[in-house]
């Protein structure tokens, strides 16, 4: 078994490019470049915190109801195999954004600054010309709660920026503007958020722009508006890994129920920004993205939040919509990881990605064409430092090594989708294992991990002249 190279001589560059060894139809290039000359493609980037991929009427969780995310589904395509890089917040923010695996930039942990060098997705579109605007919880700025996030560098390629570094409020939102002025927004955080979004395409829909909006829901607390207490903590339905006594756990139900609460809160705010689409007239030339940073566990193998190798924490909703260039109804199984988004994306809107990306582009897994392969996807993460853990996930199976290097984690997911029988101590499975642990390995190696030891932190990839 072999991975491919994931340093750049593996790209193909172009505004329409495609990973090594792909190609577009004439067709499809021809297709390509006259939308690219008619009007550049905008794009709306929509992030939630900690939406796991089940959690959608679409999905595997057996209560949730999404009807605006499944008509967005209906109209685009959904990603059956998406991951997160690193299942916790900065670390996979920062992966979405520059293209690199959190090792790399040394985003190795919450609530620290992304270096001023790395090269994003916001520079990227900004060059090319397009109104750049964030709104939101950002989380790459430091320490700072809630935290103005200044103009300049820090802002990495975002013009506007209506938000704040970190934390999680919901009803008492801390946005700052632009300039630094408190907003002091009144009612439900990601409802005032939305109006914001809707108020900059508004005001930008005769220019291209980028739109990133980031809600911090589902994330705990997990306390969802009125109108959407909808589910009693005592008549859930439960996914098979969730063991009887988490089911029976005050804490566990309050909390799941509060979290389907969150996502439905949130299925009403996207159906707010695909109506405004609509209405704008600008919905045929929008790219509408919408993902996670990493999903939330509530129970499953006994275990809470994110941090962690199992599906509910690692494996991330991911939905595209461009109508006339990604067809509607698609299901990609291409594994695809939160390193890939940002040459992904940009090559949907014609721009090729920077030479610093680590990540692929996939675009033809939804634009048409011969589908990309793609061998394996690499995980990391760090809760806590002895509970380091590297993973790596194939079209079929699973594993996870602990710091001290052992199995951990060893499934079929095409068998096991819930991961219930772990073969990593089985005899049977040994040439699997080792064949996976190479794998791994080369992916470590290919992408300068130094795990087990702990990778360089961002803080000391500054020069005296940045640091702050």
């Amino acid at each position: 078994m072999t991975i491919r190279s994931v340093n750049r001589r593996t790209f193909i560059k172009g505004a329409a490019g495609a990973t090594a060894g792909l190609a577009l139809s004439p067709a499809d290039v021809l297709r390509g470049a006259e939308t690219q000359k008619r009007r550049p493609t905008n794009l709306l980037f929509v992030l939630a915190d900690q939406w796991r991929f089940s959690a959608f009427g679409h999905g595997t969780d057996p209560m949730v109801r999404t009807p605006h995310f499944d008509r967005l589904v209906s109209q685009g395509a959904r990603w059956t195999r998406a991951y997160a890089a690193n299942p916790l917040c900065s670390p996979n923010r920062s992966a979405i954004i520059t293209g690199r695996f959190p090792h790399q930039t040394g985003m190795i942990r919450n609530s620290i600054m992304l270096p001023p060098r790395e090269r994003c997705i916001g520079h990227v579109l900004a060059e090319a010309g397009y109104t750049t605007h964030y709104i939101g919880k950002w989380h790459m700025d430091g320490e700072d709660k809630p935290g103005f996030v200044p103009a300049g560098w820090r802002r990495r390629g975002l013009a506007g920026f209506e938000g704040f570094n970190r934390g999680h409020f919901y009803y008492k939102s801390p946005t700052f503007s632009s300039d630094g002025r408190p907003m002091r927004p009144k009612g439900y955080e990601p409802t005032f958020q939305t109006d914001l979004a809707i108020e900059f395409m508004k005001q930008n829909r005769q220019r291209p722009f980028f739109c990133y909006l980031s809600w911090g829901p589902p994330h705990m607390p997990y306390n969802p508006p009125a109108s959407h207490k909808r589910y009693d903590p005592d008549k859930l339905a439960w996914r098979p890994n969730v063991p009887p006594a988490m089911q029976r756990d005050k804490k566990t139900r309050k909390h799941l129920a509060g979290y389907y609460g969150l996502c439905e809160s949130l299925d009403h705010e996207m159906g707010r920004l695909l109506a405004a689409l609509d209405e704008l007239k600008i919905a045929d030339n929008t790219l509408v993205v919408f993902t996670s940073d990493h999903g939330d566990m509530h129970g499953s193998h006994g275990k809470r939040y994110k941090g962690h190798p199992e599906e509910e924490s690692l494996h991330i909703p991911l939905f595209m919509r461009l109508p006339d260039r990604i067809q509607a109804g698609q299901t990609p199984d291409t594994l695809i990881s939160s390193i890939d988004l940002m040459p992904t994306m940009l090559s949907i809107c014609g721009l090729e990605s920077p030479g610093t990306c680590t990540g692929r582009n996939l675009s033809t897994a939804v634009l048409g064409g011969p589908a990309p392969t793609v061998e394996s996807v690499y995980a990391e993460g760090r809760m806590q430092l002895d509970r380091a853990w590297r993973a790596i996930v194939t079209p079929r199976h699973k594993l996870a090594v602990d710091i001290a290097g052992q199995v951990t984690h060893l499934f079929d997911l095409a068998k096991d989708p819930y991961e219930m029988k772990n073969l990593a101590d089985e005899r049977a499975h040994v040439a699997l294992k080792e064949a996976l642990l190479a794998q791994l390995r080369r992916w470590a190696k290919e992408t300068g991990d130094p795990f087990p030891k702990t990778p360089t932190a961002a803080k000391a990839m500054y020069t005296d002249a940045e640091a702050l």
